[in-house]
């Protein structure tokens, strides 16, 4: 169980680090939107509450091991990057999804981030392979996974359905 704060990395921009409980009311602030929720799966409520906020941070702290990274800028918690585990046959990979309040978007920090947080889950899990899946219409979170060193390895034709709309997927992986 995740309980202390645990620094993955400190940065002049930006602190990488475990969720708190604290870190509630700015999760909420941040994550009620609807530019972010258009390129996030349905599993993310939109709006998006202080109660959503907790049921999301009470999952996060009751993992055994990290899985999921706080973005703080200026004492605010104001992303998210998370792993999911694949299972089964392909139990050495792990889905990475991620998200960064929309004041900050275009500064470099998620790019950066994210960087280091798939250093350190391949340091601290047994996995060799992170994927991405990116809604078409969202080319700047592809150029993020293209920056971090992520290979394009194809295009699902709709795929997706989001917002009443039918849409590709593209999706990206990186090699430990």
């Amino acid at each position: 169980m995740v309980q202390q704060t645990e620094i993955i990395v400190q940065k002049k921009n930006y602190t990488l680090r475990t969720w708190q409980t604290e870190d509630a009311a700015s999760l909420a602030q941040y994550l009620n939107n609807k530019n972010i929720w258009n390129n996030c799966r349905d599993g993310l409520p939109y709006p998006y509450s202080q109660e959503d906020a907790n049921v999301f941070l009470a999952m996060v702290q009751a993992k055994e091991n990290i899985h999921d990274f706080c973005i703080e800028v200026n004492g605010e918690a104001v992303g998210n990057i998370g792993f999911i585990p694949a299972t089964d046959v392909e139990r050495f990979s792990a889905e990475v999804g991620y998200w960064i309040g929309e004041p900050f978007w275009n500064q470099g920090i998620v790019t950066d981030a994210l960087k280091k947080a798939i250093n350190y889950y391949f340091e601290h899990t047994d996995k060799i392979r992170v994927f991405a899946v990116v809604f078409e219409h969202n080319s700047p979170s592809m150029r993020v996974l293209e920056k971090v060193g992520f290979t394009k390895v194809g295009i699902m034709q709709k795929a997706i359905f989001k917002n009443d709309n039918f849409m590709n997927a593209h999706y990206y992986e990186l090699i430990k």
